[in-house]
């Protein structure tokens, strides 16, 4: 049961992710256009994908999870 669950989350975690990167890309045509926000933006979905990386890392190999902090 306890696997169902955090399986569950983990899931709900990555649409979370994916939905946040899908964002910020379309923010390209609709956002600022300087480059300081275009900066943010690419550093930002960098971040977002690292996460979804992680997540998926985690995913096939439990035992080996760690914070990167």
């Amino acid at each position: 049961m306890a696997t169902d669950d955090t399986d569950e989350m983990m899931a709900q975690r990555r649409a979370l992710l994916r939905t946040a990167l899908q964002r910020i890309v379309l923010l390209r045509e609709t956002g600022p256009k300087s480059a300081a926000w275009h900066r943010a933006r690419v550093k930002t979905m960098w971040r977002l994908q690292q996460q979804l990386a992680d997540d998926a890392a985690a995913t096939k190999h439990p035992e080996q999870t760690h914070d990167r902090s």
